[in-house]
């Protein structure tokens, strides 16, 4: 199966489903980065932690007291896992997934174990003392649910042409969710999330007519609808929830894609930001050409993004999102990443032990995670973030993880940016929305590189 990526069907926003994401996915030759997107964390991870991107600490070679947490990839307390630092004993995190170990000299390298899971994550080089830790894989805590029903009026509505494309997403705190919109107008959503037991948003609704291409025609859009201040309680139904939608007028935006050497364009998508972490595609685009031109919407208060995919001739990838632009924003300047690239171990290596270097090239102002996937049912697998080009499997068999003898794994490294130090990634979960898509005004991007094998030492 190829890793490449498509922006067609992709949805910007949170995780429909919660658990079923997983930032480092296990025993897929697959790493469509847009599918994952689709299936994402954003509405799990925005919002619930205000960014620290310093941190307090002393420097390199302080002695500092660290008082963390550790969330799982749904922003959940991690409760009652064993956190630690070599030298130091370990101590648990208590019921909000909090911890504190004194006497850290910086820059310190932290454990965190998942016995349920059978899983290390490991954060290397960091000197802040607030450090939020985020397990993937993890989704803890009570995951409520509920359903939202209705119609989208207006617009082209109750006969829509062939060629009219009308989207419509519910967007809240917890959870983004896009869902099919009928012939009559008629939306569902079944959304799923986690955190208080009534979430509260609102149902954004966009129509527009396509050319034969798919992409916007001018003067094509029909209306936009917005209805907020909705709450939706656990197991609660709301329905015969109308959205209206209205005139708008459209414009025109254009951008300028210099392209790496060595790299091709997969392809190329825009959005409608209807709020800072939700929103609408307006074009899917799977030309090689490093000009774009699109009809956008002018919608008060609602931004364009616009996402380039990269393909590497060894099988990595790399999406970078360029956020917040203007609707008539002309000539934006997009230069893609590059992805991170592997280089040692080659593929197939054997006698691997905790001695073994592993590196690959550096993804630019970023942070990389490496992950080590156990290919055996009860073998454990290892995570870490770092902002390094070279780690080494940790030796945890003082913490009941050692390395198998003889084992299958699979190892591969995911970047994630703009991110100056693993301390910016362990000041909130908020890094995460590099892999999630359009967000707020910042820029970002993801890579991932091919994945290879190797065998453990005897």
């Amino acid at each position: 199966m190829s890793h490449r990526m498509h922006f067609a069907g992709a949805t910007a926003g949170r995780s429909a489903t919660g658990a079923g994401f997983r930032l480092f996915p296990r025993h897929s030759a697959s790493r469509r980065l847009l599918a994952v997107l689709s299936c994402g964390l954003l509405a799990l991870v925005t919002g619930c932690t205000k960014n620290n991107p310093a941190g307090p600490s002393g420097g390199a070679g302080s002695v500092i007291t660290v008082t963390g947490k550790v969330l799982g990839q749904n922003a959940q307390p991690v409760t009652g896992v064993p956190v630690s630092v070599k030298g130091i004993p370990s101590t648990n995190t208590d019921a909000s997934g909090n911890f504190s170990i004194p006497g850290v000299t910086t820059p310190y390298t932290i454990t965190v174990i998942n016995a349920g899971d059978n899983s290390a994550l490991i954060y290397e080089g960091l000197t802040r003392s607030d450090p939020v830790l985020v397990f993937p894989g993890t989704a803890p805590g009570t995951k409520y649910g509920g359903s939202i029903t209705g119609t989208i009026k207006g617009g082209t509505f109750p006969s829509p042409g062939p060629r009219d494309v009308t989207r419509v997403v519910w967007c809240s705190p917890e959870i983004v969710q896009t869902s099919s919109v009928g012939s009559n107008g008629s939306f569902g959503f079944a959304p799923n999330w986690y955190g208080p037991s009534t979430t509260t948003g609102g149902i954004y609704a966009l129509q527009f007519t396509t050319d034969a291409a798919g992409f916007p025609v001018a003067g094509g859009y029909k209306g936009y609808g917005a209805k907020t201040g909705l709450a939706l309680a656990n197991g609660a139904a709301l329905s015969g929830q109308t959205d209206s939608l209205l005139p708008i007028t459209s414009t025109q935006f254009t951008a300028a894609i210099t392209l790496p050497g060595g790299y091709t364009i997969v392809g190329k998508g825009l959005f409608l930001q209807v709020t800072p972490t939700a929103a609408l595609q307006l074009v899917s685009d799977t030309s090689k050409s490093l000009t774009a031109s699109y009809y956008t919407p002018l919608v008060t208060g609602a931004p364009v993004a616009f996402g380039i995919e990269l393909a590497g001739q060894s099988g990595s990838g790399s999406i970078t999102w360029k956020n917040g632009n203007a609707a008539g924003a002309a000539g934006v300047a997009v230069t893609p990443i590059v992805p991170p690239e592997l280089s040692l171990p080659v593929n197939a290596a054997a006698g691997i032990d905790t001695t073994v270097t592993f590196s690959w090239t550096a993804m630019p102002g970023a942070v990389h995670a490496i992950q080590f996937e156990a290919q055996n049912p009860g073998d454990p697998s290892y995570y870490i973030i770092t902002a390094g080009t070279s780690s080494r499997i940790p030796n945890l068999k003082p913490l009941g993880l050692g390395i198998p003898a003889s084992a299958p794994y699979k190892w591969n490294v995911l970047g994630f940016g703009p991110l100056a130090s693993t301390d910016a990634a362990a000041g909130s979960v908020a890094w995460l929305g590099a892999v999630a898509g359009p967000q707020g005004t910042t820029d970002s991007y993801y890579g991932v590189t091919t994945q290879r094998t190797f065998t453990t030492a005897p």
